[in-house]
């Protein structure tokens, strides 16, 4: 029995020593088997065995979060990384004799591609971060991953604000290399955004991808939808509603004397918004101007026209008895009265004004209070017209 155990404390300490060794030389040789793979390496030369082929590079974008949209600055600014990937010719090895698959090194240890963004907001930027990594297969394929806060330029299209829709660009080329030496392939026709975080005030709805290939220029596209909610309860509506308070200035009665201040305080109110809203624009027509613009300045002429209004009609009602109705105020009012009872009025009441007509019993109170009357009519159907104009420019 002691001599089993015995033999079974020597085979236990032979394996022990045959694993430890084997660890031993494993490390070693990975040590030297990376020397041998990156040493004495030209980081400067491509990693081609014929000078004369070419180096094809695929490539794509994930996006992973809108950091904002700037459409006064046009700056849009992402969040993301290119994983890009190449064959090294120069590295391959057998993996079944050391039993290494792949790695992982610094980025300047090997060659890889330079590549700038075609369209940054500020100055040239290079695609390359000191702390990324580059992974290689045994079969010579190197990974490269890089990740970085992206600032680029997009001209915002601000047509229909707050309901539009924006398409920016994110343009990538390769910088100091020719069509002959290296060949830019995009690996997928759109933007990776699995991990997309939502952003608050941009939605993203699609994205694609071209080519141009005298440059070796990808362009990824994506389009953005503004999530209007918010402007719609703080600026649509509360436009809405100072337009529609102007009507009713001519149901004040005119010797409150508070028919001109109310009006020039709605005209001011609808001032206001147009500020808030042309902070919110960039200074630009092209390709033309933003549906909400022109609609706060319509409502703005519609303001002044009924202070104007307003200020006449007053005018009009208070002017002393002892100066004759015209002929023309006469017939205006004669004519409002008709046009008004043929659409609406009942048989006794177009008797009444036949029989005031032929009485001539028209004051100048009748010309303040038929004034109000027309003009209230009219800027209702010019309200009306004016924003279903609006809202079939926006939605159509």
């Amino acid at each position: 029995m002691k001599i089993q155990n015995g033999g079974c404390v020597v085979i236990l300490i032979i394996l022990v020593s045959i694993l430890r060794e084997s660890y031993s030389i494993s490390y070693r040789n990975f040590e030297k088997f990376f020397k041998n793979i990156t040493g004495g390496k030209n980081i400067n030369l491509r990693p081609v065995l014929d000078h004369k082929s070419k180096v094809n590079i695929s490539i794509y974008f994930h996006l992973i979060y809108i950091q904002e949209f700037n459409e006064v600055e046009g700056k849009l600014s992402l969040t993301g990384y290119f994983n890009i990937s190449w064959v090294d010719q120069t590295i391959p090895w057998n993996s079944t004799e050391n039993g290494i698959e792949q790695f992982t090194l610094q980025e300047h240890i090997i060659w890889k591609p330079s590549f700038i963004i075609g369209n940054p907001y500020d100055g040239v930027k290079l695609i390359y971060r000191d702390e990324n990594v580059i992974r290689v297969q045994s079969n010579g394929v190197v990974t490269w991953t890089t990740g970085d806060n992206y600032e680029v330029f997009c001209n915002a299209d601000v047509s229909r604000y707050p309901f539009d829709t924006q398409v920016c660009n994110l343009e990538i080329l390769p910088w100091g290399y020719t069509n002959e030496e290296i060949v830019v392939v995009p690996i997928f026709d759109f933007v990776v955004h699995e991990m997309l975080n939502p952003q608050k005030t941009w939605e993203f709805i699609g994205s694609s991808v071209t080519k141009r290939k005298d440059l070796q220029l990808l362009t990824y596209s994506m389009k953005l939808k503004r999530h209007s909610m918010f402007f719609v309860f703080n600026l649509i509506l509360p436009i809405s509603m100072m337009i529609i308070l102007n009507i009713f200035v001519f149901l004040l009665p005119t010797e409150s004397g508070e028919r001109v201040g109310y009006a020039v305080t709605v005209l001011l109110a609808i001032a206001v918004f147009l500020t808030i809203s042309s902070e919110n624009l960039p200074a630009t027509s092209i390709p033309r101007l933003s549906s909400i613009s022109i609609l706060l300045f319509a409502d703005v002429c519609i303001s002044a026209f009924i202070v104007i209004m307003v200020i006449l009609s007053s005018r009009y009602y208070h002017r002393k008895r002892e100066y004759p109705v015209t002929k023309f105020m006469r017939g205006f009012v004669n004519a409002s009265r008709i046009v008004r009872c043929k659409m609406c009025c009942s048989r006794r009441k177009k008797e009444k004004y036949s029989a005031k007509e032929k009485e001539e019993e028209i004051e100048w109170t009748d010309v303040g209070k038929e004034i109000d009357m027309v003009c209230s009519i009219f800027i209702t159907v010019v309200i009306l017209i004016v924003n279903a104009l609006y809202i079939i420019d926006v939605a159509v």
